[in-house]
């Protein structure tokens, strides 16, 4: 055969051209395909360019699986972080909430007397809330007005588990007081209005 870069006449068991010394078919490298003679040269390039992309491709895709193991399995973003401790605060405050709620109607009360006042107070309003908070917006309304001259209060008075709640207010302009009344059970935890404004109070 002869040499595809300067034609000279090759023995066929020669490792290399003896005038040019290229390297012969019998000498490639292993993995490099053969072909027929003096066409050996450009599959040896065409071999490495086809390795050199193959290991470029090959460290890409390396690349990219790398990348892709060292990102966060959870990826949040400021919005998702924000909503997720909005929820965390909630629900603690309603585990805190539910928590109070169940000492207040499960703990005895240190008197009857502050007893029968936190039934009454925390009773539903027929306004909406509780019967304590629709009278604190009562007054504040009126003291706005300037309609207010006295404000007496709460006044509780027990006889065994039966008591008398009382709220008294004196308005400008007025002989007698307003006053709401309720009669509370403490052994079956009931109240009961027993005049004009407690029963408008209460729902």
């Amino acid at each position: 055969m002869r040499c595809p870069r300067c034609f000279y006449e090759v023995p066929v068991d020669a490792d290399q051209c003896p005038k040019c010394k290229l390297a012969t078919p019998k000498v490639q490298q292993p993995g490099v395909s053969t072909g027929l003679a003096g066409k050996y040269a450009a599959l040896q390039v065409k071999a490495k360019t086809a390795a050199g992309k193959t290991a470029r491709l090959t460290k890409g895709k390396t690349g990219t699986l790398a990348q892709e193991e060292a990102k966060p399995g959870l990826p949040l973003n400021r919005w998702q972080l924000i909503a997720l401790l909005g929820g965390v605060l909630i629900l603690f405050g309603l585990l805190g909430y539910g928590v109070s709620e169940y000492r207040f109607w499960h703990t005895p009360a240190p008197t009857e007397q502050l007893g029968a006042l936190h039934l009454v107070e925390r009773a539903p309003a027929s306004g909406g809330g509780n019967i304590g908070e629709a009278i604190t917006a009562y007054l504040t309304r009126l003291v706005e007005e300037k309609k207010v001259e006295q404000v007496e209060g709460w006044e509780v008075e027990c006889q065994g588990m039966k008591c008398r709640v009382t709220y008294t207010i004196k308005l400008v302009n007025q002989k007698e007081p307003q006053v709401a009344i309720w009669e509370v059970d403490l052994e079956n935890r009931k109240i009961s209005p027993q005049n004009g404004w407690a029963i408008d109070l209460t729902r």
